[in-house]
């Protein structure tokens, strides 16, 4: 029986190979059936068991053994059933963990079968551990992302539920997380920034939250806010419309203060009386302006004629400034009306407004008129002061230093003229009506004041002609004859006056040349006024 399950085991090894320890136990295990058979032949022996007994006895020891080996196989080959499902059953599972972790199928490298089993079965438990350890992170990363888009009320990152997350989801998710912190605490710090100007407005302006919006925003605190571009956008448009009421009120007060400082000036309250020091917020100084200005205004009204005539004198002194003729301040009807009344004061203070506006807005132009008026007043009494036959009694040196001036007007006057006549071109251009000096366009009343000069000049030309064909006689203090005074240095002053020796050499007749003013000229040519010396036209343009 030995050798036969020695010879069994035998033929079941592949020919050619090499004697394994499981051949060498094999071997053994032969070797003790026929050792242990012998014995049961010797015990059988020795109790005289005969030879059809004998073979029963045999037949039922190989039976036991048939069985216990048909048992053995039998188990091995359940458990090489079993090994290759278990091979069926991994590879199953580890393909369908590479195709949730998006990983190319597995190829095992594992030559038998248990070795390819328990290949499998580990490479499923590492498969199974990364899947583990994705899901958890992705579960993490969720919970954050969803807290932080739920106070920047934004769409989180979507993933399935129950989806295994590949490594390009999980690193687009913690791209997004990033992002959405960054802009978390971007738009914390515009909320932080915008509350803290709200609520410096709403106190400055006297402002109590009164929606729930404002409540939310000023009151709670900031974890409870939510951070939407919506909230952000509503935040800053009540922050303008707190500016603008900032604005207003400020304008208010501005005007409220004007006012006052108004009243004070017509009213003539001394310096010492004149406070304004309102504290508190701008609507509680507002208040406190208003009360002070109904009070000026109270004042006002009982001493309204005194007030009103001092307006009236204040509109005259805008009048003189912008050189308003007789009839133009005639046409403000309201300046004789003797009913002082607060309707009346009321066109008083319009019309002094409207005259100072006007002033101030034209003020270069009426600078530039009052300059002009001077210098040709100071012109026309050097014209009249060269005019003087006594001018030459004056040796002080005077008298070039009037000619000097005389001819250096002469040639400013026009060019300021002209200066003005730019000047008022672009502002009729402007406003589509004259400008007027004395309630006539400026170029006429330029135009009237040379012609009027020069009439004069020809009057005083007519009287010298008639005093030359009479003949004076110029006082000296001593005779020609008897001075050291080369001939050489007798000055010829304007080129108008000559010394012709008299035979008595006593006195002396004084032989004028003509004025240039007094020359003939072309009239039907336009001239250079600030070329002429002594100019006694003006043409109008």
């Amino acid at each position: 029986l030995g050798t036969i399950c020695l010879g069994l085991w035998n033929s079941s090894t592949p020919a050619g190979t090499m004697a394994r320890k499981s051949q060498v136990l094999a071997s053994s295990i032969g070797h003790l059936l026929d050792t242990k058979l012998v014995k049961l032949q010797n015990i059988w022996d020795d109790v005289g068991i005969q030879e059809d007994k004998r073979l029963e006895r045999m037949a039922s020891a190989k039976k036991c053994i048939e069985e216990l080996l048909d048992q053995m196989i039998h188990e091995e080959e359940l458990m090489k059933k079993q090994l290759e499902a278990a091979i069926k059953n991994w590879n199953g599972k580890l393909q369908a963990l590479c195709f949730e972790l998006l990983l190319n199928p597995y190829t095992a490298e594992s030559s038998t079968p248990l070795q390819l089993e328990k290949e499998l079965r580990d490479r499923v438990e590492a498969l199974l551990e990364e899947k583990n350890s994705r899901m958890a992170e992705c579960e993490i990363l969720l919970k954050e992302d969803q807290a932080l888009c739920t106070d920047l009320c934004k769409t989180p990152y979507y993933i399935p539920t129950g989806k295994v997350p590949s490594l390009q989801e999980l690193e687009e998710l913690k791209n997004h997380l990033l992002s959405a912190a960054k802009e978390k605490e971007h738009r914390l710090a515009t909320f932080l920034g915008l509350r803290n100007d709200i609520t410096k407005l709403m106190t400055e302006i006297d402002h109590f939250p009164d929606t729930t919006f404002e409540k939310d925003a000023v009151l709670e605190e900031e974890n409870l806010f939510f951070l939407s571009d919506e909230n952000i956008k509503s935040l800053e448009v009540l922050r303008h419309q707190l500016k603008v009421k900032k604005q207003e009120l400020l304008a208010t007060q501005e005007s409220l203060q004007k006012q006052i400082c108004s009243l004070w000036n017509t009213l003539q309250i001394p310096l010492e009386k004149q406070n304004m020091c309102a504290t508190g917020s701008l609507h509680q100084v507002n208040t406190a302006l208003q009360l002070q200005l109904e009070q000026l205004q109270q004042m006002q009204t009982k001493n309204i004629k005194q007030i009103i005539t001092r307006t009236r004198q204040e509109l005259n002194t805008y009048w003189d400034k912008c050189f308003y003729s007789q009839e133009q301040r005639e046409e403000f009807t309201f300046l004789s009306d003797e009913n002082f009344t607060e309707e009346l004061l009321k066109v008083h203070d319009e019309e002094l407004v409207k005259i100072t506006l006007h002033y101030q807005k034209c003020q270069e132009l009426f600078v530039n008129v009052e300059k002009w008026e001077h210098w040709w007043k100071v012109f026309l009494e050097l014209e009249k002061k060269a005019s003087d036959p006594n001018r030459f009694s004056n040796r002080g040196g005077t008298l070039l230093k009037e000619e000097k001036e005389r001819c250096l007007l002469q040639k400013k006057i026009p060019k300021l003229e002209e200066e003005i006549k730019l000047y008022m071109a672009r502002w009729e251009t402007e406003h589509g009506c004259p400008f007027l000096i004395y309630g006539q366009r400026f170029t006429t009343y330029f135009a009237d004041q040379w012609e009027q000069h020069r009439l004069k000049k020809v009057q005083e030309k007519r009287c010298v002609k008639k005093e030359d064909g009479i003949g004076f006689k110029t006082p000296l203090k001593r005779a020609l004859g008897a001075s050291s005074t080369p001939q050489s240095k007798i000055r010829k002053l304007n080129g108008s006056s000559n010394f012709i020796s008299n035979s008595g050499g006593s006195t002396y007749k004084r032989a004028r040349k003509p004025p240039l003013a007094a020359q003939k000229r072309d009239f039907t040519r336009k001239s250079n006024v600030s070329g002429q010396l002594n100019s006694t036209t003006l043409e109008n343009p």
